[in-house]
């Protein structure tokens, strides 16, 4: 089924640096069978937090915790499956699940766009900028897209993933 963008937010929430510590968070929404089977949008969260002074991040979905760890370096990325149904992390068989995926740098290099993406969620393949938004018909904003393609044939760089995966507009992901 669908799933759609429903809100993104990015905080920065350190105590003395504001910058030290990233709440970001992806709100999105997947169609989910009632018990009486009618259809309703479920909404969900993927979270993450991050504190670039010491590397400590911690991803989360719907409040449990999916993996925390220590960033070496200015990127993250880490990808899981994730069963929304039983709200937890899955394997590779499980039918219910969806595959998960944020990629993250702590600034954006030189010669990005001044609207360069820092953060990147990426749901079931897609990435989250890119889904329908909830309760829109327009399912894509295409005049955007172009915009950012004519950025990037200029040499700049949009997205942290045209870093760490830099034929994925082309190619999708594995």
């Amino acid at each position: 089924g669908t799933i759609y963008q429903i809100d993104l937010d990015a905080e920065h929430t350190g105590k003395h640096r504001p910058q030290s510590k990233r709440n970001i968070s992806w709100k999105y929404g997947i169609p989910e069978k009632t018990g009486d089977g009618a259809i309703k949008v479920g909404e969900h969260e993927a979270k993450l937090v991050w504190s670039t002074h010491s590397g400590k991040y911690a991803i989360y979905v719907d409040g449990e915790e999916v993996h925390s760890h220590t960033a070496k370096g200015s990127v993250l990325e880490y990808k899981w499956k994730w069963d929304h149904a039983k709200a937890c992390i899955c394997d590779e068989d499980d039918s219910q699940s969806v595959r998960m995926r944020i990629v993250a740098c702590r600034k954006p290099p030189t010669r990005s766009s001044k609207d360069f993406r820092c953060y990147e969620f990426i749901i079931a393949g897609k990435v989250f900028r890119e889904l329908p938004v909830l309760g829109s018909s327009n399912y894509q904003n295409n005049a955007e897209f172009q915009n950012e393609e004519m950025e990037l044939n200029n040499g700049q760089l949009m997205s942290i993933l045209d870093i760490v995966e830099p034929g994925w507009r082309s190619d999708g992901f594995a």
